[in-house]
């Protein structure tokens, strides 16, 4: 059975509404400054809005208009939460997935079949095959021989470098010799003081000669060179050598010269192709000035080989 309308409760809203409405038309036109819309008709034409709408609806409530904005928000938050979630569900699913899948290839891939097996076993080498290992065996070969001559090279060459320093020894104990001089007095590997580097003004290299022979009255520094080896090349050095010996000379005021013995090894060629008169004239002054003295000593092969760094001859 459908509810009676109260008219009394209807009249009471109209006339609440004609007051509304009478005090907001007063408050725009009458009051000053005129037309001009305030807060408080606002807030009155709002009342008399709801107050219509009242009766077209059983229940208006503004709560629930205000909190159903907040519900939205709720539920849009509660859906991203729920999305953020699934999709990390179906990453992790999808891992799952894959590791199975690696997992089952790699055993299917490691597991051998059985046709596989049944095709291992063992068959007789073919010809290329021989022939490549014959080849791997020539060049591990050739390498051992290259080794060998490399080796034998080397042991040529220290051979030679002893042979030669005997020569050197024995052409300075030859030269000693001759002038009567004890092998005691003869210093091997000389080379002047750190105080010389004073009286050179124009270079501080270092010389070494082979032997050093002091007398009473002169001094005699020893360079003994092969004759194949008195080459242009070596002109400097001696030159520098002279030098050398020509400011100690005039430092100390004694007589000073370099002795150049030269070898004559027996087996080694004699053939150059620059002679011995271009080299006298070379250090012709320095012959005169009797700061160079050359001696020519013959050495055998066979003195080389049977000589003992402590001066004496191995009996054969």
């Amino acid at each position: 059975m459908p509810d009676k309308p109260n008219y009394f409760v209807r009249t009471l809203i109209v006339l609440f509404v004609l007051a509304l409405f009478s005090m907001a038309f007063m408050s725009f036109y009458l009051a000053e400054p005129k037309y001009q819309i305030t807060a408080g008709i606002i807030t009155i034409t709002g009342f008399v809005v709801i107050l219509v709408l009242s009766e077209s609806f059983n229940n208006l409530s503004l709560g629930k208009v205000l909190s159903l904005s907040r519900e939205i928000q709720k539920k849009e938050n509660e859906k991203e939460q729920v999305k953020t979630e699934n999709k990390e569900l179906r990453q992790e699913l999808f891992k799952i997935v894959s590791n199975i899948q690696q997992s089952q290839v790699n055993n299917t891939f490691n597991a051998p079949s059985d046709e596989w097996l049944k095709l291992l076993g063992v068959v007789k080498a073919q010809d290329s095959d021989k022939e490549e290992e014959q080849e791997e065996q020539k060049e591990v070969q050739r390498a051992m021989e290259f080794m060998a001559e490399k080796e034998k090279a080397r042991e040529e060459s220290r051979a030679r470098m002893k042979l030669r320093r005997n020569a050197e020894l024995i052409a300075i104990e030859k030269y000693a010799s001759n002038l009567a001089i004890p092998d005691s007095e003869i210093i091997q590997g000389a080379e002047f003081s750190q105080a010389f580097d004073d009286i050179d003004p124009i270079m501080n290299r270092r010389i070494v000669f082979d032997g050093y022979i002091k007398g009473a009255s002169q001094e005699r520094f020893i360079e003994v060179r092969p004759k194949a080896a008195i080459h242009p090349m070596y002109y400097d050095r001696l030159y520098v050598m002279l030098n050398k010996i020509f400011l100690y000379r005039q430092a100390k005021g004694i007589s000073a010269e370099l002795i150049l013995i030269m070898l004559d090894i027996e087996g080694e060629e004699s053939d150059r192709p620059w002679s011995n008169d271009r080299f006298y004239d070379y250090f012709q002054s320095a012959i005169s000035n009797k700061l160079l003295k050359i001696e020519s000593i013959s050495i055998s092969k066979e003195e080389m080989e049977s000589y003992q760094p402590n001066g004496q001859q191995s009996l054969l």
